[in-house]
């Protein structure tokens, strides 16, 4: 039986009132492609949401966004900040949460791994425009840190991967591990060390999942959802 693993949506207030839900389908190609059975998650309000989705889900995929509003990590605006309304940050951190304490995977993609690690306590490089350009992906590469669990799910030392992103972290947070940093110098994947599968990674890889490096994370993330 395919695992069941909650993606989260971005989400985008309505000039008319309340606010639309809303995912990029690759998230779900993926995770169904390579042995899951993807169940969107949309931010709904309620003390109770995040640990009953917990308690439904085998694996949790933090997907990509706009940007956490800076007063997460004790910063103030800059410009280029593209804020993501409060909602969403909050909610996610609650699944988060609720997915840490039932000790179940999860995958950080993008705004994901910087989810994770402004949870853990960690910061984030508001712009660097660099890493982005509109319309296509630009391609760097990353090398992977020894001992980490995500060189030893992708058994390579260095890889190619997609570059779509303005923000990333600058700080990580106490208690995670970088598990890949860009020839730059940017962490481009954070790893929740212990046994557990937490990993967070700023590249897409659902955007790559011809690509061997994909079918291995993806498949690692499954693995570990099935009970």
């Amino acid at each position: 039986m395919r695992p069941i693993i909650g993606i989260t949506q971005d989400i985008e207030f309505k000039e008319s009132g309340g606010f639309r839900a809303y995912l990029d389908k690759s998230y779900a190609d993926a995770v169904y492609r390579f042995g899951g059975m993807p169940f969107m998650i949309p931010v709904v309000e309620g003390a109770s949401v995040p640990e009953e989705y917990a308690r439904k889900i085998d694996g949790l995929l933090l997907s990509g966004g706009d940007d956490i509003h800076p007063r997460y990590y004790s910063e103030e605006v800059m410009d280029g900040t593209m804020l993501s309304p409060d909602l969403r940050t909050d909610f996610d951190f609650a699944l988060l949460r609720e997915m840490l304490a039932a000790g179940k995977p999860v995958l950080g993609i993008c705004l994901g791994i910087q989810s994770i690690n402004v949870y853990f306590g960690g910061k984030l490089y508001q712009d660097i425009p660099a890493h982005k350009e509109k319309g296509r992906d630009i391609r760097h590469m990353v090398t992977l840190a020894r001992g980490s669990l995500l060189k030893e799910i992708l058994g390579a030392e260095r890889l190619s991967v997609n570059s779509y992103h303005h923000q990333a972290v600058s700080k990580v947070a106490p208690g995670l591990n970088p598990s890949a940093v860009s020839d730059d110098g940017m962490v481009e994947a954070v790893e929740l060390p212990g046994g557990r599968f937490v990993v967070g990674v700023q590249w897409h890889p659902e955007r790559m999942q011809e690509e061997e490096s994909s079918r291995r994370l993806f498949e690692a993330f499954l693995k570990g959802c099935v009970i």
